[in-house]
């Protein structure tokens, strides 16, 4: 079970990764798809059960923007890892509530935002 201190960390590792990558959701889903796991990374925006997303799979998919994190975060990268396979499908489905990715930027930096902020 994961802890609202859980919950932030990922957060603020999410938002590294966005910025490191760019894309936004699009851009993570696009990961997430080069390795394989796209159905899985779908089934977090759409509505519906969550699929579960293994820690060598937001390893793989997230790449140097994986490094990039546990450097931000100053966690261990295996125990990142796991955090993020736990919290990173509740916030994708959070930042989807529609069940679609966003198509323009500025409303998916706003969210961001008010996710970082904790208002959302």
């Amino acid at each position: 079970m994961t802890t609202s201190a859980d919950e932030r960390l990922v957060r603020r590792a999410v938002v590294v990764a966005t910025r490191l990558g760019g894309g936004g959701l699009n851009g993570l889903r696009e990961s997430f798809g080069r390795v394989g796991e796209g159905a899985v990374f779908d089934s977090w925006v759409a509505a519906g059960p969550n699929m579960p997303v293994t820690p060598a799979a937001i390893r793989v998919a997230l790449g140097q923007a994986f490094v990039a994190m546990t450097h931000a975060t100053g966690q261990d990268a295996d125990a990142l890892a796991v955090t993020l396979a736990d919290v990173l499908p509740r916030i994708v489905d959070e930042l989807t509530p529609d069940g679609r990715l966003p198509s323009s930027r500025p409303g998916l930096l706003a969210r961001w935002r008010a996710l970082w902020r904790g208002q959302a």
